[in-house]
């Protein structure tokens, strides 16, 4: 991917937590539970195929196929939607520090990004001018948070959010936690290394020529697994350098603390687009689909937001939030949105 033009600001943001308390949340009948739990296979030899969870033996990008084909059905029926309706406000997870995806522009203090442009289409599907709050959390609180815990799994006093978006990759480990929607972009792992500006190169051209070398990653993160796995197999001796938020590592990078960045490749853009020493380099070396993450009684409210993405992949929303974000500055087209998958075992929401 190269950059043509987009503006440059880096912000590192602390997460907050705390908000003022919400109504009492509801579940989708008198006998919902978590969706059952797949168990994570063995990564496969493949590390561009989607996992397969070895609890039920769908695909990890498998989700909870709509129950109806009315949006209205949902607001007016079920649980879920209704406690949001309720709360007159729709609780978000985010990142506030990975720009195209979620990023505070500095002028304006707004959030912005895919994500956010995202989360801004459910809360108005859900109900018009339904007013947002925005939690910015780190890499290894996304799931937690959807719990009322924090990363450590012990109970909080804070709300719970309703949804989180955050660049985040559907797995199977994950689906024992939380449910996910369909699949709404594959993104893949990369190496942000340094540019010389004199030779016209990177220092680096993939995480092979990194060996012995500092590579920072986000805790919580599929990268740092992946970093890890890297290590074992090929004997590559990196020093993982960690940090609670990615946007923390484009601040090491630049001080020197790592050599490199290795991340999604939808992140590392938002880090090239901030460093003009800096390139994303190599092939992908795996596969990233994300998906939105829900509590995990709420599968009604998962099967409206999987409806929703079924009209956007059709009507061309998806492509339209791209252009107004991750393609700005890029010279290429969107990327074909990824085919909803069905088949995980979910409940019917109480009518």
């Amino acid at each position: 991917m190269r950059f043509t033009g987009v503006r440059a600001a880096a912000v590192v943001i602390t997460a907050g937590l705390a908000l003022a308390a919400c109504g009492q949340a509801a579940d989708d009948g008198p006998s919902a539970a978590p969706v059952a739990a797949p168990v994570a296979a063995p990564r496969a030899a493949d590390p561009m195929a989607i996992e397969t969870c070895a609890g039920d033996g769908k695909p990890a990008v498998a989700s909870i196929e709509p129950r109806q084909s009315n949006l209205a059905w949902y607001r007016t029926n079920n649980a879920s939607l209704q406690r949001i309706i309720k709360q007159n406000r729709l609780i978000v997870g985010t990142s506030g520090d990975v720009l195209l995806w979620g990023a505070r522009n500095p002028e304006t203090g707004q959030l912005e990004g895919f994500d956010i442009e995202v989360l801004k289409r459910i809360a108005e599907a859900i109900k018009p001018g339904l007013p947002i709050t925005y939690k910015v959390i780190n890499y290894a609180n996304r799931l937690p948070v959807l719990a009322g815990q924090n990363v450590d799994g012990d109970q909080v006093d804070i709300d719970k959010v309703d949804v989180v978006a955050h660049t985040m990759t559907i797995n199977c480990a994950r689906w024992n936690k939380i449910l996910f929607s369909t699949e709404y972009y594959r993104a893949g792992q990369k190496v942000l290394a340094r540019y010389n500006p004199v030779t016209g190169k990177p220092l680096a051209s993939s995480l092979a020529d990194l060996k012995g070398q500092k590579v920072c990653a986000a805790t919580g993160s599929t990268n740092i697994d992946n970093l890890n796995t890297a290590n074992t197999e090929q004997g590559l001796e990196i020093t993982p350098v960690e940090v609670d938020d990615l946007g923390e590592c484009l601040v090491k990078f630049q001080q020197g603390a790592a050599n490199a960045i290795t991340g999604d490749d939808t992140v590392l853009a938002g880090f090239a687009a901030q460093d003009k020493y800096s390139r994303v380099v190599g092939d992908r070396f795996s596969v990233e689909p994300y998906g939105l993450g829900f509590r995990p009684e709420d599968t009604g409210f998962a099967e409206f937001v999987n409806l929703l993405l079924e009209q956007w992949r059709s009507d061309g929303t998806l492509d339209d939030i791209w252009k107004a974000t991750m393609g700005k500055g890029l010279d290429t087209s969107p990327p074909a949105s990824p085919p909803a998958v069905y088949g995980r075992a979910g409940l019917v929401p109480a009518s």
